[in-house]
């Protein structure tokens, strides 16, 4: 039988800007691996051969660049990891 514990958490004005921003960067992964998905069904898959064009995975590293998204830096890696893991678990 499973059984869970229900917390409530008080954060103050800080963690409750740090947790939006966390929140914010989990956004953009996310909506990042939706436009990267929506290019290679509509473009690369009807210009390109079967086999040619990279496949849907769940990597997220592309999407931190020092010159357009240097705030990602902040974000903790597991963050960010783990919202292209659930992107891709449900589009799986």
């Amino acid at each position: 039988m499973l059984t869970g514990i229900k917390l409530r958490a008080n954060p103050t004005s800080n963690q409750k800007l740090i947790l939006s921003q966390w929140m914010g960067c989990a956004r953009l992964i996310w909506n990042a691996k939706v436009d990267e998905e929506k290019y290679y069904r509509t473009f690369a898959r009807k210009y390109h051969p079967i086999g040619t064009y990279a496949p849907i995975d769940q990597k997220a590293a592309q999407f931190k660049s020092k010159e357009l998204t240097p705030w990602l830096y902040q974000c903790p890696s597991q963050i960010i990891r783990n919202s292209a893991t659930n992107w891709y678990n449900t589009y799986q």
